[in-house]
C-alpha cells in the first residue's frame, strides 16, 4: 500500500510541475499576441480621455480591422463622445459579425435608452438578457470592493425592468436622472 501512495504522489507532483510550466508557456507565448493600442485604448477609455481611446482603437484596427472587440470599443468611446449615430452603425456591425456578443447587444440598448429611444432600448436589453447572464447581472461586489465603487451600479436588468414598467404606466416624464446616470462607471472589456 505505502509504494502505491509514492507513485500516486510522484505522479500528482509531476502533473503539477507540468501544469504549472504549460501555464508559464502559455502565457509567454500568448503574451506577445495582445494589441497594445487596444490595451493603451481600455486604459484612456476607463480615465474618460474619449479622444485618445479612439485614437489608440483605430491603431488597433488598422493592424486588425475585423476585430469586434477593437470596433466595439471604437463604437463605446463614440457614444461617451456623444457621436450617437456613428456609435450605432458601429454597434449593428459588431452584432452582425458576432450575434453572441452581449455587450455590444447591452450597449447598443444603452445608446437607444440615452437617447431617448426606450422602445429600441427594451429590444436590445431583451436580447442581452437572453444571451448572457455576466453582463447583464452588473459588476459583483467583490469587482466593487476592489475598484473603491461604493454604491451598487444599475444593470440591464435592472434597466430593463424599470423601462417596461414606466412605459406601461405612461410614466414618461421620469425615465432618466441624470445624477445617478452620472455615477455609472465605465466598464473595461
Amino acid at each position: 500500500m505505502r509504494v502505491n501512495f509514492n507513485i500516486l504522489k510522484s505522479i500528482a507532483i509531476a502533473l503539477g510541475i507540468f501544469s504549472f510550466v504549460w501555464m508559464i508557456y502559455d502565457f509567454l507565448s500568448n503574451r506577445k499576441n495582445i494589441n497594445k493600442d487596444y490595451l493603451s485604448a481600455n486604459v484612456a477609455f476607463l480615465e474618460k480621455k474619449y479622444k485618445k481611446a479612439f485614437e489608440l482603437y483605430d491603431l488597433a484596427l488598422n493592424q486588425d480591422p475585423g476585430n469586434v472587440y477593437y470596433l466595439e470599443g471604437k463604437a463605446r468611446t463614440l457614444f461617451r463622445m456623444e457621436k450617437f449615430t456613428e456609435a450605432e452603425k458601429i454597434f449593428k456591425d459588431v452584432i452582425k459579425k458576432d450575434e453572441e456578443f452581449t455587450a455590444a447587444i447591452a450597449n447598443l440598448g444603452i445608446l437607444y435608452d440615452t437617447i431617448g429611444m426606450h422602445e429600441n432600448a427594451i429590444k436590445y436589453y431583451k436580447l442581452a438578457v437572453e444571451k448572457d447572464s455576466k453582463v447583464t447581472d452588473g459588476m459583483s461586489w467583490l469587482k466593487r470592493f476592489l475598484k473603491n465603487i461604493h454604491f451598487k451600479p444599475s444593470n440591464v436588468k435592472e434597466r430593463l425592468n424599470f423601462l417596461e414598467k414606466e412605459l406601461k404606466s405612461e410614466n414618461i416624464s421620469n425615465l432618466k436622472n441624470q445624477k445617478l446616470d452620472n455615477k455609472q462607471p465605465d466598464f473595461e472589456m
